[in-house]
């Protein structure tokens, strides 16, 4: 039962100090602020431009005013070959590249409401074509988030495909050339790209959208449920202890049935009845005899002639009451003290 109650008080102790820890360390992981990008899976050179989405969280005190920039990375690419937009009240707004070979930045630029507070979100999209004549390869998406002072409030990179421009086959006698696409106009693009059609074509802006909405850690949810067992384990342990300490109370000696008292002799106590009347004492010899008191009769005087211990000689004299005498053993009830006589009576073994 010990060894026992010791391993459930130490399980007890163990998770409520890991699910202090990793609450504790779940905060600390939030401190700084995020920037996630998500753009589409792959780029058309020539084609229709796709969209790139940047989400920046801030997890930090105070607010700024948010700007983002976009860099671009593939082998070949020129700046004049990118054509860069920013979605900004409803509309699509050109927004300037610059860069060498390889490499293109676009400019900064900001939100309709570009202030960013601790616990907020914001999200910039964009869209992004490529000119014809690109050789397709691998290209390398990142996004950055910047305050108006220039501090920087994250980065964060996506990769996507990029595809070169198709090839139109010449003209033969045996074979009827298939009939070049004609390019879309800036209008079509404009009704057939849609914020949720954005969204939708970039594989990690689930991510960044889940994050501005809110939400704890995996960490964080591990950390509640080990201090909820901790708890429940506490708990557990007080009832047990509780219950074993029960038994221990009562006393195993103790008989049942068995009423508290003095383990000596009982005691018993005579009836209040009104005590007798004392006897008056003989007169002793050579005393003289008690005055009268007013208005009683006197007492009679013995008569002459009578001597010590003998009783007088006259005939119709009526001898007087012996009056008893002290160590001799006297006749009827015993007196009581006035409320009442106690007699105590030892109990005999057995």
């Amino acid at each position: 039962m010990t060894v026992r109650r010791r391993t459930t008080r130490l399980a007890a102790v163990c998770a409520l100090v890991g699910g202090l820890v990793l609450l504790g360390a779940s905060p600390a992981s939030a401190d700084s602020d995020v920037v996630r990008v998500g753009a589409a899976s792959s780029f058309a050179a020539g084609g229709s431009p796709q969209g790139v989405n940047v989400a920046v969280r801030k997890r930090t005190d105070g607010c700024v005013i948010l700007r983002t920039a976009l860099g671009l990375r593939l082998e070949g690419l020129q700046p004049e070959q990118v054509t860069v937009e920013v979605a900004a009240d409803g509309r699509w707004l050109p927004v300037g590249v610059s860069g060498s070979t390889g490499t293109v930045q676009t400019a900064q630029t900001s939100p309709a409401k570009p202030r960013l507070c601790k616990g907020k979100g914001i999200t910039v999209r964009y869209r992004v074509a490529i000119a014809a004549g690109v050789p397709g390869g691998r290209l390398v998406v990142t996004g950055v988030g910047l305050s108006a002072e220039g501090q920087t409030l994250g980065n964060h990179s996506d990769t996507a495909r990029v595809t070169g421009a198709r090839v139109t086959p010449s003209p033969t006698p045996s074979k009827t050339p298939s009939p070049t696409p004609t390019p879309t106009e800036v209008a079509t693009v404009d009704e057939a790209v849609n914020p949720a059609a954005l969204v939708s074509s970039a594989p990690d802006t689930k991510p960044a959208a889940a994050e501005s909405s809110g939400g704890g850690s995996p960490v964080m949810f591990f950390g509640i449920v080990m201090v909820a067992v901790g708890l429940l384990l506490v708990v557990l342990l007080l009832r047990r202890s509780r219950q074993d300490r029960k038994p221990s109370d009562e006393s195993p000696g103790a008989l049942p049935g068995a009423l508290p008292g003095n383990p000596g002799g009982t005691t018993y106590r005579a009836g209040g009845r009104p005590p007798a009347a004392p006897g008056h004492p003989g007169q002793v010899y050579g005393q003289q005899p008690p005055a009268p008191s007013w208005g009683a009769a006197p007492s009679p005087r013995p008569a002459a002639g009578g001597v010590y211990g003998a009783p007088s000689g006259g005939a119709g004299a009526v001898p007087e009451a012996t009056q008893p005498m002290p160590g001799s053993p006297q006749t009827g009830k015993p007196p009581t003290d006035e409320g009442g006589h106690t007699v105590f009576i030892p109990r005999l073994p057995g």
